[in-house]
């Protein structure tokens, strides 16, 4: 997401009913929760049947430890802190989860074209 909360995605289209590359809100209480559909594009293979799903200012108040206790407590593996990978990669066989907990991040999600 671009700095200071604000979302930006390219509309690439609509197939099997939902609209690819847009961001959707679902609902804007207690907090914002949006989804976007991302296409296979032939390198990176997004799962077209399962949105990413954006969360905003979910953590306001809380610390990182808070949130890797979080995290652990509801089933993911130990988090690491204070990065994102510079380069595209995807996991064929693993969801992933990202939690900021101060400041902001600059992430692409679904490959170049994203």
């Amino acid at each position: 997401m671009p700095a200071a909360g604000r979302t930006a995605l390219v509309a690439r289209g609509e197939s099997a009913g939902h609209a690819r590359g847009v961001l959707e809100v679902l609902r804007t209480e207690p907090f914002d929760v949006l989804r976007c559909y991302l296409d296979d594009d032939g390198t990176f293979p997004n799962n077209s049947d399962y949105p990413v799903l954006f969360c905003r200012a979910v953590w306001h108040s809380r610390s990182r430890q808070e949130g890797e206790a979080a995290m652990i407590a509801n089933g993911w593996t130990r988090p690491w802190a204070w990065g994102v990978f510079p380069f595209h990669h995807y996991h064929s066989n693993a969801w992933e989860a990202l939690l900021c907990v101060a400041g902001d991040a600059e992430v692409q999600l679904g490959g170049p074209a994203g």
